[in-house]
């Protein structure tokens, strides 16, 4: 092992890869410094050397919740990890991530080498990219209206006002329910895994544009022209009637990442 830690140091998981690439991990920031890359039984950690007290013990649960400490914190974190992702296959690691000494980090590779080598084999040339659809519902309410006019002029009653709307809604509800479950099938097959992410609108919950679909596929490096092309026409197609998807990527591929117990949840300072 190349470094012992003193006490109260720890050292800050990154991401891991595959022994046998050449990382370069010189950056113009500052903030990236310090960060090198340590080799146990034929993968790559890439590491920092950190304060065990600024994320573990009293006053860490506070900062851990302060978005002013964690933001650059966890920019830096994710700088690297694409860094890495950029010359390698990798398996990211969760912010704040640690481990109490190479030790430490050397039993938690031998104990799970196996799961770890299964997905590098998996991975390969391999990317994540997240899909989401978000509707307009303004603009999906005049869909709605304009595929079946109200058999009443306006003006009635108030039963039949909420009657028309009832019958709206459930129209609306069966067409995404078939316009997303059509797509996800169409962007399934250019793709080799697929998760459903947890749904999250931001602050402005009540705002006319609302998140319904939150998708995360793992595309191979030759499909991703098609894919990318998929996720434009399904945009083109359905923006109009206030279902639009968005694409980002690629991305380190989280959502796939294999439980590797709760060393790798963040957060923790291991033994």
């Amino acid at each position: 092992m190349t470094k012992n830690n003193t006490a109260g140091t720890a050292y800050y998981l990154y991401c891991l890869a595959p022994s046998g690439y050449a990382l370069d991990l010189r950056s113009k920031s500052q903030d990236q410094a310090g960060v090198f890359v340590w080799a146990c039984d034929g993968v790559s950690a890439v590491l920092s050397e950190t304060r065990r007290e600024e994320f573990c013990g009293e006053g860490a649960d506070a900062r851990l919740k302060d978005l002013a400490w964690v933001a650059p914190r966890a920019f830096r974190h994710e700088a690297v990890v694409e860094q890495v992702m950029g010359q390698s296959p990798v398996l990211p690691a969760r912010f704040a991530t640690l481990f109490s000494s190479l030790d430490s980090l050397q039993r938690f590779i031998l104990e799970y080498r196996d799961t770890i080598a299964g997905f590098f084999t998996h991975l390969g040339d391999q990317r994540e990219w997240a899909v989401k659809g978000l509707l307009d519902h303004t603009v999906a309410a005049r869909r709605g209206v304009a595929e079946r006019p109200p058999a009443h002029s306006p003006g009635k009653n108030y039963l039949e006002r909420k009657r028309t709307e009832t019958e709206a809604a459930e129209r609306l509800s069966e067409w995404l329910t078939t316009v997303c479950q059509k797509a996800a099938g169409g962007l399934e097959q250019q793709a080799s895994d697929f998760r459903e992410r947890r749904l999250w609108n931001g602050s402005d919950s009540d705002g006319p544009v609302e998140v319904i679909v939150n998708w995360a596929f793992l595309v191979p490096g030759g499909a991703e022209a098609d894919f990318r092309r998929l996720v434009q026409e399904l945009d083109e197609q359905h923006g109009p009637s206030g279902l639009s998807f968005a694409l980002s990527g690629p991305w380190p591929p989280y959502s796939f990442a294999p439980s590797l117990g709760r060393e790798m949840t963040g957060a923790a300072a291991m033994p």
